[in-house]
């Protein structure tokens, strides 16, 4: 985002936060914190508070694709669990959300934090507490959210290679025979991004950014957690382990088939962002990347023997 954006925006959130919180004339001082694809995320600091304040301001055109009651819900919920940041405020007419800063030593995770055995487990006991959470207003699975983007994708035009077309003509078996095994449907965060994971050396680790948080299939989290940090068979294994107590065959095949749906996922929302938000992203690159790493691994040995294990 532009210096010249940065500011516009700033300005504008100033006003906004003078309206709808109760800080009255006191100075706020915004300071743009990177690392958001679709949301503009400042930290703002109040004069006489010695707390600090995280504020999330939606980007134009995520409403195509994010409930932001259902985000609200969820954060508050998160918080409430001990899984989240304390929430502040939310305005249900901008979504903007104000929430506690974790200050102090917590910083968000790298992928190279995440490649660590010690920090990727610390994620799977946190994905635990909040999946034994109650169940969020709004279902929607990754089959759901796949089928949304599809649907955006073709509406808006996006021209997309030939190969992509393949690529959903075998995600429709491989959902299908998903949906036919069954759902072990829990609250889902479904983004795990690393800057989402927020590490501490002295408190637990938080997940923040509920934005694309739903109830959904269990196995999906954990999928798309190892396809995002690229984990290998051996790394992949462990965090079954980690998370179930276990790894089975029918486990594994249920991990493995979500990884590459996650791509899919994925993939189809870069794409739709490419006319969704005009940020300094490529989300043309990012969601064709995706989509070919789907497809690759759809014609790679064993993937017909996960479907069957399902």
């Amino acid at each position: 985002m532009s210096q010249s954006v940065l500011s516009e925006t700033g300005d504008k959130l100033r006003a906004v936060l003078a309206q709808i919180l109760d800080w009255g004339d006191k100075s706020l001082v915004l300071s743009p914190v990177p690392g958001g694809l679709t949301n503009s995320n400042w930290r703002v600091e109040v004069e006489g508070d010695r707390q600090s304040y995280f504020v999330k301001v939606p980007g134009p055109g995520t409403e195509q694709f994010i409930n932001h009651a259902t985000v609200n819900a969820a954060t508050r919920q998160a918080a409430e669990m001990g899984v989240g940041p304390a929430v502040l405020f939310y305005d249900p007419e901008t979504g903007i959300e104000v929430s506690e800063f974790l200050g102090g030593d917590y910083r968000a995770c790298t992928t190279e934090d995440l490649s660590h055995t010690e920090l990727s487990a610390q994620v799977m006991g946190l994905y635990r507490t909040w999946h034994a959470g109650p169940a969020l207003p709004q279902t929607k699975t990754v089959f759901d959210m796949v089928e949304e983007h599809r649907e955006q994708v073709r509406h808006d035009g996006t021209v997309m290679p030939a190969w992509v077309e393949e690529v959903l003509t075998i995600y429709d078996e491989a959902a299908a025979r998903f949906l036919a095994a069954g759902l072990d449907i829990v609250p889902c965060h479904n983004d795990p991004m690393p800057g989402n994971f927020m590490r501490s050396t002295v408190q637990p680790m938080k997940l923040i950014d509920y934005d694309y948080a739903s109830n959904n299939e269990r196995s999906y989290e954990i999928g798309v957690f190892v396809c995002e940090f690229f984990y290998d068979d051996d790394q992949t294994r462990q965090m079954i382990e980690s998370y179930f107590g276990h790894c089975d065959p029918h486990l594994w095949a249920r991990v493995q088939v979500m990884r590459v749906i996650g791509d899919v996922k994925w993939g189809l929302w870069g794409l739709v962002n490419t006319r969704a938000w005009a940020g300094d992203f490529d989300y043309y690159k990012y969601g064709l990347w995706k989509l070919k790493r789907a497809h690759f691994f759809m014609h790679a040995t064993g993937w017909q023997d996960q479907l069957r294990r399902l």
